[in-house]
């Protein structure tokens, strides 16, 4: 099978709902991978919102077999904002609690270095956010690496949650990051496993798009990378996430 055909049966997965009949592991490299990927994205469209990072903690990584980072893009029509409800859907496997970032302005400008400090300076405002994770193939759990990449990085739909103030001020590695499921705890852990704290994860991504010809622009949002694992997606239930001394997003699968 082409790498348009497997992009063509994924992104129609994606709008329709049901899952796609191709075999991720038939893809073994990520360059394919990373072709697949686009393809899909123009074949879905949408408008360019941002990107998720994937893999940004060692758990992550081992449990899809990834060596590092990957990144996927994400567009207008699977963005919500803090308590929607979502339309079930079979693909969803899972919630993940994240910090996001959004820019203020491109970056790097031409001629700038990738470093921390013009980074901060590029962002205009750091969010809770959730991202739902998923796949449009048959299969438990996510697909592993690096077939998850051409499956739109197994990304579904994020919801940006509140503005977190003063946000440039606070140590975000340290925040502790709680996973509810119908006010339930599931899950617990901190920004610290974004790759040691959610900027390094920004930086990361700034760096990848640049080696591959890109950059990040004004406006778009990035998703850093789960701060706790997986809180697994149920059809008729609430996930919230409660992030200490700073506030709560939430979102609700509908029963139908």
């Amino acid at each position: 099978m082409s790498p348009e055909d497997f992009a063509a049966h994924l992104a129609e997965a994606r709008a329709s709902g049901t899952m796609a009949p191709v075999d991720l592991d038939l893809i073994v490299d990520p360059g394919e991978a990373e072709r697949v990927l686009a393809a899909a994205g123009t074949a879905y469209g949408g408008r360019a919102v941002g990107y998720k990072i994937g893999c940004t903690s060692p758990l992550a990584c081992q449990i899809v077999g990834a060596p590092g980072p990957f990144f996927a893009p994400m567009v207008d029509r699977d963005l919500f904002q803090d308590g929607a409800i979502l339309p079930w859907k079979p693909q969803y496997r899972g919630v993940e609690c994240e910090f996001a970032f959004r820019m203020a302005r491109a970056y790097p400008a031409p001629g700038d270095k990738v470093e921390m400090e013009g980074l901060r300076r590029a962002v205009a405002s750091c969010h809770l956010a959730l991202e739902m994770v998923g796949r449009r193939t048959q299969g438990e759990g996510l697909p592993r690496y690096p077939g998850l990449v051409a499956d739109f990085g197994a990304h579904c739909a994020f919801v940006l949650g509140p503005e977190i103030r003063g946000w440039a001020d606070r140590d975000l590695a340290g925040v502790r990051v709680t996973g509810l499921l119908d006010g339930e705890a599931t899950n617990e852990g901190s920004g610290a496993a974004v790759m040691g704290g959610p900027l390094n994860a920004l930086l990361w991504l700034a760096e990848a798009l640049v080696e591959r010809g890109r950059r990040l622009e004004e406006g778009d949002y990035v998703s850093t990378g789960t701060t706790l694992g997986v809180v697994k997606a149920q059809k008729g239930t609430t996930v919230r996430s409660v992030f200490e001394d700073i506030g709560e997003v939430s979102l609700v699968f509908a029963a139908a």
